[in-house]
């Protein structure tokens, strides 16, 4: 979903660029798609013993740097002497997705939230993937990361609502208000459902709208 929004973001802009594109996703992908899982596994297991601390610690290392470099080239590219607040923009919004890596998976309460985790990887993805091709941001892009963050709201809570029940075991019975029991397995059932097709929905957009921009549908 990550690289869906950052793909949205690219495609809405007045000017696309495919190697600020490219980057951006390869960025994305080594920083949140690699290193955050990484950080947040060694803060609190969740694949079991699979990989070691060492290891662990190497998944989260090495891509962070890589995408750091990778946002720091970007703010070389873009650094103007005319207009030097286009490259300072860029760093603010790069040091701030960082800080998110950090602090919400480290599982800081302040910022462990579905608020959190809906700006810094859905809204801050498409606000930072925009502008880096078009250098700058209007009230309607806003309008649209936020409606981009709901997606990720939308996400998140039934993840963790299904994951809840599901470590009851699957074969759990839950008692309802008029007495009817059901299994965990088919009261997390259409939840689920739902849950895949708001992922399916979020990288078909970005698909489309970046299949709709680079070639006119």
């Amino acid at each position: 979903m990550v690289l869906s929004y950052v793909l949205i973001g690219a495609s809405l802009s007045p000017e696309l660029y495919f190697d600020r594109l490219t980057l951006t996703l390869l960025a994305y992908f080594l920083g949140l798609g690699l290193s955050a899982h990484a950080l947040n596994e060694l803060h609190a297991r969740h694949w079991g013993e699979s990989l070691s601390r060492r290891e662990l610690g190497i998944v989260f290392v090495a891509p962070l740097i890589a995408a750091l470099i990778i946002g720091g080239y970007g703010v070389m590219v873009l650094y103007d002497s005319s207009r030097p607040y286009t490259a300072t923009f860029l760093c603010m919004l790069i040091a701030l997705e960082t800080f998110f890596l950090f602090t919400y998976n480290m599982g800081y309460s302040r910022f462990h939230s579905d608020l959190a985790f809906a700006f810094s990887w859905a809204a801050l993805p498409f606000l930072i993937s925009y502008y880096v091709n078009s250098l700058n941001l209007s009230i309607s892009i806003l309008l649209i990361a936020f409606g981009l963050a709901a997606t990720a709201g939308i996400e998140i809570n039934l993840s963790r609502w299904c994951k809840a029940l599901r470590r009851r075991g699957e074969t759990a019975e839950h008692a309802l208000g008029d007495n009817t029991r059901l299994t965990t397995r088919s009261l997390i059932g259409e939840p689920e459902k739902a849950l895949k097709l708001v992922v399916v929905a979020v990288d078909l957009i970005g698909l489309g709208l970046f299949i709709w921009r680079s070639i006119g549908g």
